[in-house]
């Protein structure tokens, strides 16, 4: 490996170490040992953690909807110097979950996974944020749960600080397998203190996906994942019970993953683990629920089958499409049953969860490029042409839903989204099987006995018009519908109603 390689995988203070012991072991006559490169490698170690230990926390879920737990009967609760906050020093319970976060900004802003927080309606939560080692501890209240997305498993929280040290952020676009890695989180509680733990391995794998049966049990986890498709670091650092939500840096002590999970069941060997990647898709999905916002994801409306082992076996990649549903990105793209989807914005694919993974990333409305084949037959290559299209927002089927601190905008009482958000693609299938619902939007939610709920407007109904204008979006319908005044038509897939005036 070249020196410039070398550094550029982020093993740069150990090269530095190394040349100072090959250039003090030169001046003194004495040859560089074994012992001194571990040294440098050890001491590289102890750089990175000391650089990012200050911005990951502790966190400790109560609920709020059940019998109190027993107290702490831990001492060192008590010896906590300056007490403890009013909000917990009456009723300190022993937490029903913990965990992890890191730190994103100084004014108090706390990234997590969503299944750590669990039902923010339900629980309250405290972090523990171990400023330095001669500091009192700080015991840190919730003041606000910003946003949490259940699809890319993270959440942003708000505490009551404005001096809290930020991580920072490095590119998984530079990871590559056996570069080393060190975990920082809170295992087993320990950390409850505010003084994270580390732990170290190699990068095991990128892009790998944790299997539905082994998602980590007794939490709020969803029934899917964009990770159940895929894209997941593996490592083999140690991720114990409460180290999700935790950092997993490189040896310049820069966050490219928040670890998320374990493999193995409990009482079996862990040494498998998973961290989400700090990848622009991150970026963005943070930012958005750092705002108090809701992530939007796109769909593109087809059912993907990965190819034939023969077809594998000719050196074809891609995916086959089964199924396009009516009136969805894809079908107005021209895709059709059969099809090869062979590249998604240049990104080569090789099977369907590929294409989940990659579609589950990008938000809606986004623009995307297809490489597609057609006319495929056996042992032969179709025609290959190039498509765009604008994706619409995935329906996400879990039991607990996204939650934000900005509320959705409502208009007379409702609330409106994609058709795709709205229903399953099973039921779109039906309801636009004659293709007369093109971009169609569906209502949300909608307020009992608002001018919406008088109208005849329930959640699941699908419109294409207001006013007698087309509206494709969701920012489009408000853009119209706010300035109207007095009785406005909606032209539904079943017919019109009136919504009247306020």
């Amino acid at each position: 490996m070249s020196l410039r390689s070398f550094a550029r995988r982020g093993f740069l203070p150990t090269l530095l170490s190394l040349l100072a012991a090959l250039a003090s072991g030169r001046a003194s006559g004495q040859e560089p040992t074994a012992l001194d490169a571990a040294v440098a490698l050890e001491q590289t170690v102890v750089n990175a953690v000391a650089a990012a230990e200050r911005s990951v926390v502790a966190i400790a879920r109560f609920r709020t909807d059940g019998p109190a737990r027993p107290e702490f009967g831990d001492p060192m609760i008590q010896r906590w110097p300056g007490g403890l906050i009013p909000a917990i020093q009456d009723r300190l319970q022993v937490p029903d979950e913990f965990a992890a976060g890191v730190v994103i900004d100084r004014g108090g802003y706390v990234l997590t996974n969503y299944h750590v927080l669990g039902d923010p309606a339900k629980n309250r939560y405290v972090v523990m944020a171990g400023r330095r080692p001669f500091e009192a501890v700080r015991v840190l209240a919730v003041d606000e749960v910003k946003a949490g997305d259940p699809w890319t498993d993270l959440a942003v929280i708000k505490v009551a600080a404005d001096d809290l040290e930020p991580i920072t952020f490095g590119d998984a676009r530079q990871l590559r397998k056996g570069q080393f890695v060190i975990s920082l989180g809170n295992p087993y509680n320990i950390a409850r203190d505010g003084e994270v733990s580390a732990s170290w391995g190699i990068i095991s794998n990128l892009g790998r996906r944790i299997p539905r049966d082994e998602a980590p049990t007794g939490t709020a986890t969803p029934k899917e994942r964009l990770y159940h498709y895929g894209g997941l670091i593996q490592t083999d650092a140690k991720l114990n019970m409460g180290t999700s939500g935790g950092a997993l840096i490189n040896l310049r002590g820069e966050m490219i993953g928040l670890t998320t999970a374990m493999a193995s069941l409990e009482g079996f060997e862990k040494s498998l683990g998973f961290a989400i990647p700090v990848d622009e898709s991150f970026r963005n999905t943070v930012e958005t629920l750092k705002s108090g916002r809701k992530a939007e994801f796109g769909f593109l409306g087809v059912e993907p089958r990965d190819m034939s082992e023969a077809m594998r076996r000719n050196g074809q990649h891609g995916v086959q499409v089964v199924r396009v549903v009516p009136s969805t990105p894809a079908a107005g793209a021209g895709l059709r049953e059969g099809d090869i989807i062979t590249r998604l914005n240049d990104v080569p694919l090789y099977d369907s969860q590929n294409l989940m993974c990659e579609l589950g990333k990008l938000p809606a409305g986004a623009a995307v490029r297809l490489s597609v084949e057609r006319g495929t037959e056996p042992g032969q290559r179709g025609r290959t042409f190039l498509t765009s299209v604008n994706l619409s927002k995935k329906y996400i089927p879990q039991t607990h839903r996204a939650y934000a601190s900005v509320p959705d905008p409502r208009w007379r009482g409702m609330s409106v989204d994609y058709a795709t958000a709205v229903l399953p693609p099973s039921q779109l299938q039906m309801l636009l099987q004659g293709g007369t619902g093109g971009d169609a939007l569906g209502v949300l939610d909608v307020q009992p006995e608002s001018a919406a709920w008088k109208a005849g407007l329930r959640p699941g109904s699908l419109f294409t018009h207001v006013d007698g204008q087309r509206v494709t979006t969701p920012a489009q319908f408000h853009e119209t519908a706010e300035p109207l005044e007095g009785d406005v038509k909606i032209r539904l897939l079943s017919g019109e109603v009136t919504v009247p005036a306020p």
